[in-house]
């Protein structure tokens, strides 16, 4: 399954940033481009470490969290004003958008 992504370069969260980390209220189900979907999970969190030019660049707290591109990626959620735009590609330097943003049922924590 192949998608189309962007190159992007990622702006690193300065160590002396305030914290950021979301916690998902709910499943959030995403339709990425290639026609599969992918779910980040219910009381999943995610913290911030970077941007991209397109949104703020989330990790997740807790193990990996990969989608179906060309191969098997790790990817991190890519969220401006409340909505899932896409994923950022760590290890390829891209970034992959979704068909449609998602609103995202998120609790802000500190």
């Amino acid at each position: 399954m192949s998608v189309n992504t962007q190159k992007v370069s990622m702006v690193h969260a300065a160590p002396a940033d305030p914290v950021h980390i979301i916690q998902l209220s709910r499943p959030v189900i995403a339709a990425l481009p290639n026609d599969s979907s992918v779910t980040l999970a219910a009381g999943s969190q995610w913290r911030r470490v970077g941007a991209l030019p397109q949104g703020d660049v989330y990790r997740p707290l807790s193990g990996l969290f990969t989608i179906q591109t060309r191969r098997q990626d790790e990817a991190y959620a890519v969220a401006s004003s409340g909505k899932l735009l896409g994923f950022y590609l760590p290890g390829e330097g891209s970034y992959m958008p979704l068909s449609r943003p998602v609103t995202l049922p998120v609790e802000m924590r500190q």
